[in-house]
């Protein structure tokens, strides 16, 4: 048997920006909100995010708080410094690339472990860069290419 943690579902999807694009990253993260609010409870669902830049954020928490305005069940969004001992069935994991930090490799693999049967991963180069300036989540990806779905943006 492998060692690590074990998604009990569907492979992870992730999308990879290669651009900072606001209007793009909304528009794949309200697709796969969406698709899961369609299957689940809210309260079945987490958002964990790294810093994500404050063009992003305050979108997210609002797409999130339109969906959640007329229920009790609420999504949960959280930074993933505080999420650590946090589980859900489905996960959104939000995750800012940084130029030359390949040890927050590890912040990754926590921020994907919050999630028990379906995890939808959003990489985003941090404003400015493009994903080419981070040659170690390039060599990540080809790694995962057997394990999760990657979609190219």
């Amino acid at each position: 048997q492998l060692q690590g943690h074990f998604i009990h579902g569907t492979l992870p999807v992730i999308h990879v920006f290669n651009d900072y694009n606001v209007t793009s990253i909304m528009h794949v993260f309200n697709n796969e909100l969406d698709r899961l609010c369609d299957e689940l409870s809210y309260s079945d669902i987490g958002i964990v995010h790294t810093y994500v830049t404050s063009s992003v954020l305050p979108l997210v928490k609002n797409s999130v708080n339109m969906r959640c305005d007329n229920t009790d069940s609420k999504i949960a969004v959280c930074n993933s410094m505080y999420s650590y001992s946090a589980q859900w069935p489905a996960v959104i994991v939000l995750y800012t690339v940084y130029r030359s930090e390949e040890y927050n490799l590890t912040n990754l693999y926590l921020m994907l472990s919050r999630a028990r049967v379906y995890c939808s991963v959003v990489i985003i180069p941090r404003e400015g860069d493009t994903l080419d300036d981070s040659p170690h989540m390039l060599r990540l990806l080809r790694k995962l290419s057997s394990f999760a779905r990657i979609i190219r943006h």
